[in-house]
């Protein structure tokens, strides 16, 4: 809880010390009144408990180490950012297909940036694309309509027990500015309850520009050796979504899967 709630002892008004006599004649009545007024203290302790445990467990629905969880005890929005390795190349134009073209698209077969970040409660999170884990880094901005829609789609299909065990997705919030709406950021991760862990960019999207994104929302697939396989952008219907990452999972072409 926010506040407590301080109860007077009942026995405070009691005088232990009063003469014999005087105690015998009352004990009738103080004896009732003492053990009325302590089961009425103990009462309203467990009610102020139980309250407390309610509020508590509002504030803690979300999987401990979710991005849910890090947006429901947020701090800040945007946050410091390091992006190790060579940049990658904007991503070409897709239009007409949900994954760029591997014979145009630079980015394919480069090795992915290693991101050392924070998350909204500032949990210190890394992301290491060749430690052996194939991922699909997706980078959203609270105000985009596509990624709004995206998103939660993503999340359903993660609960619906579909993303491969040996796949992992990281959520990068970017581009993060407050007047253009559905803000806080965290808000909405929390609201959509979102599984993947988030990494928040800086405020001047300097992960994303790195990462060559130029619109929203964007994919970077990548193997376990840290190697770009493939990229997307706008909104992928989740069987092609689905398809890709699977693909990604059994090593496969993660392109021709979800095209």
């Amino acid at each position: 809880m926010t506040g407590s709630t301080h109860k007077r002892d009942a026995h405070g008004g009691s005088d232990p010390y009063s003469k014999l006599t005087k105690a015998q004649d009352r004990r009738k009545m103080t004896y009732p009144l003492v053990i009325g007024g302590t089961v009425l203290v103990v009462a309203v302790c467990a009610f102020v408990a139980f309250m407390a445990t309610r509020s508590d467990d509002k504030s803690t629905t979300a999987e401990s180490g979710t991005g849910a969880a890090a947006a429901a005890k947020a701090r800040q929005q945007v946050a410091a950012i390091t992006v190790s390795g060579e940049p990658l190349p904007d991503m070409p134009d897709t239009s007409g297909s949900y994954f760029s073209d591997p014979a145009t698209d630079k980015a394919i077969g480069m090795q992915a940036l290693k991101i050392d970040g924070e998350s909204f409660d500032g949990s210190k999170i890394s992301v290491d694309p060749s430690d052996g884990t194939p991922r699909v880094f997706v980078f959203v901005a609270h105000w985009c309509p596509h990624c709004q829609r995206e998103l939660p789609e993503i999340e359903a299909w993660i609960k619906a027990g579909k993303l491969p065990k040996n796949v992992e997705i990281i959520v990068v919030s970017t581009a993060v500015n407050e007047p253009r709406g559905n803000y806080p950021v965290s808000n909405w991760i929390a609201k959509e309850d979102i599984t993947p862990k988030v990494v928040l960019d800086d405020k001047d999207s300097g992960a994303a520009a790195k990462f060559g994104l130029t619109s929203f929302p964007y994919f970077v697939m990548t193997n376990g050796s840290g190697k770009v396989v493939a990229r997307g952008s706008g909104e992928i219907p989740i069987d092609n979504f689905g398809a890709a990452v699977d693909a990604l999972s059994k090593g496969e072409d993660p392109i021709a899967a979800g095209s």
